[in-house]
């Protein structure tokens, strides 16, 4: 019989498909509205002075171009511009006539570089009571790299709101250079909206950040700020299990593999924009196979970490910004199982926490467990857990993960997990602050429903005193998805009001047969009073598919030859409101072709990757002996492997065959983390050296319940071959099930 799953973490690679695929589609937040907590702009309509006039070809018609609330295109000969060939800077200044209080700065520049207008390269905002001394307020760095022909827009807010008569906007460029603005803000403060949840910071992967230019540091950052977030937990600075780290270490054993210091950039960055920044020590993924049963490895990553913490001090505490520490083993309910294991974590803890303790005094260390009400402790044994290594640790922060992202609870259990590690923390470590880690992204590794984000925190508010979240920065950052989740975000944070509207039923839906397994849909779009970010696909009542483009077509692949099905659409937006479902609407794929040949049938094979000891090929043969599982993951006719990286069969049919069909069998099990690959690429070969593409299958259309798929290539012409390779693609850092592959004639 096999055995439960063991658990990781849904967090600790999953990011990676998305946030590289979103930032390769290039979203473009440059001309994004900033979060607006603010109120009128008090300088609409003003007079103003300027150091320096505008050139006469590109005049200030008027004297009244920067403040008439008239917004220029990104285009040289628009009017609404005025330009100046400046010495180096110029500045401008607005008499407000009274004091009155403000602290969000705003003003639009023009670049094209190639007509030789470059972006300023900073512009700094000030305000005086008596026109005579100024007080900086705050201050932007040349935005734009990488761009060119836009619009830009440089804003920044004051530390704190200010209030004064006089406010000045001072452009600095190279001089002798051409430099175009034409509105200028200053916009009234308005407090924020009472009991309004708000993230307060977010974990960043490293290898998100190593891919940031200059100006997508400071923008990101920015988009933090403006939101109220106040740190980033850089979630790890090494990874031991293949010797690398983000930063220059010195560390024996670890090499540097990213092009940029990233822990260094994190704590420019939090410099600059007054976040606190938390850095984590090593990741390994080995942690996920050993946990506490493994001593001497465990003891073994506790020295590293130390020799972590005093290199990264060493290095880095002269930042103010360095304001704690992460531990990134992730503990769970399945297994640390009894009081052996739970000792054996809090010696851990103690071996990392002392030398931290030693090295930075005061400075707090945080831990991320998470749980999965699918089995292993229930809250009270949860509850025990802590009580017991709290009471023999020193944890500042225990910021707990909610899972509602990773499938491993839904919003109606966090009270009890929440209530249990409070109680834990009161009764063995009143110091240690229980911060709520907020999922952003669902099941798909999408971004979560902004609403359903909300109703999760307000679940775990009475129990928690912060809010992180994983992650803003892969799943709500507009440099990384569609900008509308930011704006949606923002929008609720400067007004305490979530989006509410539903969008409109999307209409004149199609369906067509293109094959035996293939329907092409089309439909009409739906329109949303924030903008439509997707359309859900229901196929026979259940939902398979969410697209997250605008988009209004699908082709909906691997179906069942001769087979009837029925479909309906409806759009979304940000905040997660549905539209109604569209007309239904059906279709019958056509007749395919049974082929009774199986060459495949018992047949040896050779796996690249062995299957895990738990879900093992029983007998070396479970791929070819014609027993196929069920839906279920116990199963003895499973094979699973959990891994990121691709893997492969090759199957020895005994002689050379002509091939018609080649196809794959799966499993899904979406609450243990078995999940369908991405994708499988089948080949064959003559000789078992030389392959040649036969086809692949992308992962298909299926609905969240536990289930079985095969992927197949049919209707093949020409192809023949002796090996047969099947080559896996897991769609992340997860379990893969399969059970059996034919080659069919």
């Amino acid at each position: 019989m096999k055995t439960e799953l063991w658990l990781r973490s849904a967090r600790v690679q999953l990011v990676k498909v998305l946030c590289l695929t979103m930032i390769v589609v290039g979203f473009n937040p440059l001309g994004l509205e900033r979060a607006d907590a603010a109120g009128a702009n008090l300088i609409a309509g003003k007079s103003y002075t300027s150091s320096m006039a505008a050139n006469a070809s590109y005049p200030d018609s008027g004297g009244a171009e920067l403040t008439d609330g008239i917004t220029a295109a990104p285009l040289l000969a628009d009017a609404a511009w005025q330009g100046r060939l400046t010495p180096g800077s110029y500045s401008f200044t607005v008499d407000l006539g009274t004091a009155q209080t403000f602290q969000r700065f705003e003003a639009g520049f023009f670049k094209y570089a190639g007509g030789g207008i470059p972006a300023p390269t900073s512009v700094e905002y000030s305000y005086s009571a008596d026109n005579a001394v100024y007080q900086p307020a705050c201050s932007v760095g040349q935005q734009g790299a990488g761009n060119d022909i836009v619009r830009l827009t440089y804003s920044c807010d004051s530390a704190a709101p200010a209030t004064a008569r006089y406010v000045k906007m001072t452009v600095s460029g190279t001089p002798g250079s051409w430099s175009f603005v034409d509105e200028w803000k200053v916009l009234e403060e308005v407090p924020a909206p009472a009991n309004v949840l708000k993230l307060n910071g977010s974990f960043l992967q490293p290898e998100l950040g190593d891919q940031w230019s200059n100006t997508q540091w400071e923008d990101e950052f920015q988009y933090m700020k403006d939101v109220g977030m106040d740190h980033l937990i850089l979630q790890w600075s090494a990874n031991t299990e293949f010797g690398t780290a983000v930063y220059p270490t010195t560390v024996s054993g670890l090499t540097q593999e990213t092009s940029q210091d990233v822990v260094a950039k994190a704590l420019q960055m939090g410099e600059e924009y007054g976040l606190d920044i938390y850095i984590g020590l090593q990741l390994n993924h080995e942690w996920f196979a050993n946990y506490t049963n493994n001593v001497a490895w465990l003891d073994e990553e506790a020295g590293i970490a130390g020799e972590l913490i005093e290199d990264l001090w060493n290095q880095y505490s002269s930042y103010d910004s360095f304001k704690g520490w992460y531990l990134s083993f992730e503990v769970d309910n399945w297994n640390l199982p009894d009081a052996t294991s739970w000792q054996r974590m809090a010696d851990f803890y103690n071996d990392v926490t002392t030398v931290a303790h030693t090295v930075s005094p005061g400075l707090p260390i945080m831990i991320s467990p998470f749980y999965n009400v699918s089995g292993g402790l229930n809250p009270s044994g949860w509850q025990t857990m802590w009580n017991y290594i709290l009471s023999l640790t020193d944890i500042d922060i225990l910021a707990l993960q909610d899972g509602i992202g990773a499938g491993h609870a839904a919003t109606s259990d966090l009270a009890s997990w929440f209530a249990a590690t409070k109680n834990a923390i009161t009764a063995s470590s009143p110091g240690t602050a229980l911060w709520a880690d907020t999922e952003t992204f669902n099941m798909d590794f999408r971004p979560m429903d902004m609403r359903l984000m909300l109703d999760n925190m307000l679940a775990v508010e009475p129990y928690v005193s912060h809010y992180t979240s994983f992650s803003f920065n892969h799943y709500m950052s507009p440099q990384t998805v569609n900008p509308l989740y930011y704006e949606t975000y923002a929008d609720y944070v400067a007004t305490g009001i979530m989006d509410s509207s539903a969008p409109t039923i999307p209409s004149g839906l199609t369906a067509t047969a293109a094959d035996s397994m293939t329907v092409n849909l089309n439909w009409s779009s739906s329109t949303d009073n924030t903008g439509v970010v997707g359309y859900q696909i229901y196929r026979n009542g259940e939902l398979v598919h969410a697209s997250y483009i605008a988009a209004v077509n699908f082709v909906d692949k691997q179906l069942t030859p001769g087979t009837s099905y029925t479909y309906a659409v409806r759009a979304f937006d940000a905040a997660g409101n549905l539209s109604a479902l569209s007309s239904a609407v059906s279709v019958a794929t056509t007749a395919g072709t049974t082929y009774p040949n199986i060459w495949s049938a018992g047949k040896s094979y050779t796996s690249s990757m062995p299957a895990d000891a738990a879900y093992p090929d029983t007998g070396g043969t479970e791929l070819t002996n014609g027993a196929y599982g069920s839906a279920s993951y116990v199963d003895g006719a499973w094979q699973g492997r959990n891994s990121a990286s691709s893997y492969s069969f090759v199957i020895d049919l005994g002689q050379v065959r002509t091939i018609s069909e080649l196809n794959a069998n799966f499993l899904q099990v979406k609450s243990v983390y078995v999940l369908l690959p991405k994708e499988v690429r089948f080949s064959v070969s003559i000789d078992n050296i030389n392959f040649t593409n036969a086809g692949t299958v992308e992962k298909p259309a299926v609905s969240s319940s536990d289930q079985t798929k095969t992927y197949r290539v049919t209707g093949l012409s020409g192809v023949s071959g002796r090996y047969i390779k099947v080559e896996v693609v897991p769609a992340s850092s997860a379990w893969t099930f399969i059970d059996e592959i034919q080659a069919r004639s």
